[in-house]
């Protein structure tokens, strides 16, 4: 089989590494299917002229998978399963499609399908990420511009499979990224590339066709439309925080309001992550609903929001945090990574006149720690706790806070850009460590949580024993992480009478 060298583009300054191992090619072709514009475009072009991608021509070497997420929009899946995959099922393409099994990664990997004939594209496996941001109370981070969620919910799911599919025989890797990615395409290969040299031989050999075909973005959009006749929208997944990114902001509020059942449910996840803190809404302290009510077009999403809030079974949350002093630059470069016995310095960084009347030793900075030494501790690392102390209708959940800072002289006070109202009976100070604690009502589902010792450091902080509210459960019961033993299970579902069964 003739296959495209790895980054063999002509005039373009891709590197290459070769991998000092050797390897046993599978002969076949892997294509990440993300169901948008630039893998459709890449799987019409494999269809239409496989060889010409060093394919077989009837295609027998070439394996489409799609990691399910499970909250994909609803015409993305309705227009690959009317227009992609009838073409599949005449080439007799195989399609894999595949989901995370559970919150953790001993929950292994689960296929949904595995065809030759494909009727549809599933819209969730047992675990979504949507499921995993409702329990933890919070939307998608945008970490250092790092995409985690497509990590953990797409990568981990296409490598476990990968592993399960090939063992150590090496495969070629085909993703979508187009000419205008060019800085993505080198962060994938260099990525791939160590994990390469890691096991010691060749896992796979990316390849990125529209990158040597150096089609940009409306090349490609181009290409699908003449190819299917239909214009086809990003895909992402709805409550992506990089929606300004994978769309504009007027193209994701014009699907919003296409599809207001979803807008509704971002919408409600958002205001939960907002409940439990202010600063994390969808765009960081900017917010989605924010952004949907400047525009009276949004009116019906915003309609349909309010009404699925009032409908929605709710809870009142006691959140309490504790903000820790960060380490100092002293500390990082005594104590590396991990501090075990900490001075004074470690949480204060000394001042001036301390650097001056205290010179480092040999060994580490030495003072007993005056006044005049200790300089402003900054903020570092945060703990929070969520206890549920109450459930019922919003109405109730709302009635209960008002009681609570009646009964207890709390104040009550609306987020700053949320609205929603809390009764605040602790607030973080300016010095750290510091905390802070209040109660809020929201739309229930978030689960308890708090870490082994917080209570105690919680105690030890403030003088203050317990919650306010009375929870209404205990903790769960701390389960350390199960390990995948080094190899993710592979499960198979089977669908009966709409019902999932995985074996």
């Amino acid at each position: 089989m003739s296959v495209p060298a790895l980054f063999d583009l002509p005039d373009v300054p891709l590197s290459t590494a070769a991998v000092p191992a050797t390897f046993r090619p599978s002969g076949i072709t892997v294509l990440s299917y993300g169901l948008g514009a630039d893998s459709t475009a890449i799987l019409l072009q494999f269809l239409a002229a496989p060889e010409r991608y060093g394919l077989r021509p009837d295609l027998s070497d070439l394996v489409v998978v799609h990691a399910v997420t499970g909250d994909e929009w609803p015409d993305s899946l309705e227009f690959v399963e009317r227009l992609v995959l009838p073409l599949l099922r005449a080439a007799r393409v195989r399609l894999v499609q595949i989901a995370r099994g559970g919150p953790e990664d001993a929950d292994g990997v689960v296929i949904l399908d595995d065809s030759r004939q494909p009727c549809r594209i599933f819209a969730q496996g047992p675990w979504r990420l949507s499921d995993e941001l409702r329990a933890a109370g919070t939307v998608p981070q945008m970490a250092r511009g790092k995409r985690t969620c497509s990590i953990k919910f797409k990568g981990w799911c296409l490598d476990a499979w990968a592993a399960a599919e090939f063992g150590t025989s090496s495969f070629r890797r085909v993703i979508g990224y187009h000419a205008g990615e060019m800085d993505r395409a080198e962060k994938d290969s260099g990525i791939q590339r160590e994990a390469n040299a890691g096991a010691g031989r060749t896992i796979c050999e990316p390849y990125y066709p529209l990158i040597h075909a150096r089609m940009g973005r409306a090349a490609v959009e181009a290409y699908v439309l003449e190819r299917l006749g239909e214009k086809i929208r990003k895909s992402y997944c709805a409550q992506c925080p990089f929606s300004g990114v994978c769309a504009s902001r007027g193209a994701h509020e014009e699907r919003l309001r296409l599809h207001p059942h979803v807008a509704a449910d971002v919408l409600r996840m958002e205001y939960v992550s907002q409940a439990l803190n202010e600063r994390q809404a969808l765009y960081g302290e900017k917010s989605l609903g924010g952004r949907l009510t400047q525009d009276g077009r949004n009116a019906a999403v915003l309609d349909a929001f309010a009404l699925s809030l009032t409908q929605a079974p709710h809870a009142v949350y006691e959140i309490r945090r504790i903000y820790f002093a960060a380490r100092t630059d002293d500390c990082r470069k005594w104590h590396g990574k991990s501090c075990r016995a900490p001075r004074w310095w470690c949480r204060q960084p000394r001042t001036e006149l301390c650097a001056q009347a205290h010179p480092v030793g040999r060994f580490e900075p030495w003072c007993s720690g005056h006044d005049e030494c200790r300089g402003e501790a900054k903020k570092g690392q945060a703990w929070r706790s969520v206890r549920t102390v109450y459930e019922g209708t919003r109405a109730e959940a709302e009635a209960y806070v008002w009681a609570m800072a009646a009964k207890h002289g709390m104040r009550l006070e609306a987020g700053e850009h949320s609205g929603i109202e809390r009764a605040h009976y602790m607030t973080e100070g300016d010095s750290y460590p510091t905390a802070s604690a209040y109660l809020v009502a929201a739309p229930a589902g978030v689960h308890d949580k708090q870490r082994p010792t917080f209570e105690e450091r919680f105690t030890q902080l403030t003088g203050r024993v317990g919650t306010v509210g009375t929870p209404v459960r205990e903790l769960p019961e701390q389960k350390p992480r199960r390990l995948t033993g080094g190899a993710p299970r592979i499960l198979r579902a089977k669908t009966i009478g709409g019902v999932m069964l995985i074996a």
